[in-house]
């Protein structure tokens, strides 16, 4: 039970349950009191959970480590699976994003460039390595050389299995910084059990932007359709506007494990209730 250490437990408006373990993070951590009602009931059936404890390593022992006192995770570990790792959730959703090809060992700089142009955007299955543009993307081969060396030294990628993915221009923000990758027209959305729960700028904490009522509803026609492929109870799903107009989906993660970027999460998690309460009634 080591992986539960340090975490609260509590029912949200009586609806479900919520393990929470504050990381620090203002675009992660949310302060559910006073803003909505929270108990702490005995019963005993398994309750269902969802858990805001930042990235989880070992999501199965969590699940099982969790079960073992009376809750059931919201993503089974197969669903978590399918979430956070591009290698389960790309052969779902191909058409929507950059074509993608995942390496078991870290490849040679030959071996991409059997199969991609470049330049060529690089990541772990998982994440990148905080956005570093250095690891990331690569323009020649010299950078690419130097990005396969260093993914194999970085403690965030070097247990990821490698990513290479065809790199797509994206609609640049006024605003660049040389410690991210190109800031984007991007923007994050969340989906419980299928329906839209949240939607809002991915790099809020950076510049201020959002999309029109028309691009909304394409990108979000884009991210429901991943949604309905991928049925995953809690989902989020990244989706950007590309130098030519074309909305592509960008990454897909578990919705326990992301922040709120630019989404009012307060609202979020009204939603959520709302749709749990229509389901008892």
């Amino acid at each position: 039970m080591q992986n539960l250490q340090g975490v609260d437990f509590f029912q949200l408006n009586h609806a479900f349950w919520i393990a929470e373990r504050k990381v620090n993070v203002p675009l992660y951590d949310f302060q559910f009191s006073p803003l909505f009602h929270i108990t702490r009931p005995r019963t005993d059936t398994l309750k269902a959970i969802i858990a805001r404890l930042g990235a989880i390593d070992l999501y199965d022992q969590v699940y099982e480590d969790l079960k073992a006192i009376g809750f059931r995770l919201i993503n089974s570990p197969q669903e978590h699976d399918l979430a956070s790792e591009l290698a389960h959730w790309y052969p779902q959703i191909q058409a929507f994003t950059p074509r993608s090809m995942i390496f078991e060992q870290v490849p040679t700089a030959d071996q991409i460039l059997e199969h991609f142009e470049l330049p060529v955007f690089i990541k772990g299955n998982r994440q990148t390595a905080k956005h570093n543009p250095r690891l990331a993307i690569a323009t020649n081969r010299a950078e690419l050389e130097f990005i396969l060396k260093s993914y194999q030294q970085n403690t965030i990628l070097h247990w990821q299995k490698l990513v290479c993915r065809e790199f797509i221009p994206l609609q640049k923000l006024d605003y660049q910084t040389q410690n991210t990758v190109p800031v984007s027209f991007e923007f994050r959305t969340f989906w419980w059990r299928e329906t839209l729960v949240g939607a809002g700028p991915y790099w809020s904490h950076l510049v201020d932007y959002n999309w029109t009522s028309a691009q909304q509803r394409e990108a979000l026609q884009i991210a429901s359709q991943a949604a309905q492929r991928l049925k995953i109870p809690f989902l989020v799903i990244d989706v950007a506007l590309t130098a030519q107009g074309k909305w592509i989906i960008i990454e897909c993660n578990d919705g326990q494990e992301s922040g709120y970027a630019g989404i009012d999460a307060a609202k979020l998690w009204r939603n959520i209730l709302t749709i749990e309460k229509q389901q008892t009634t």
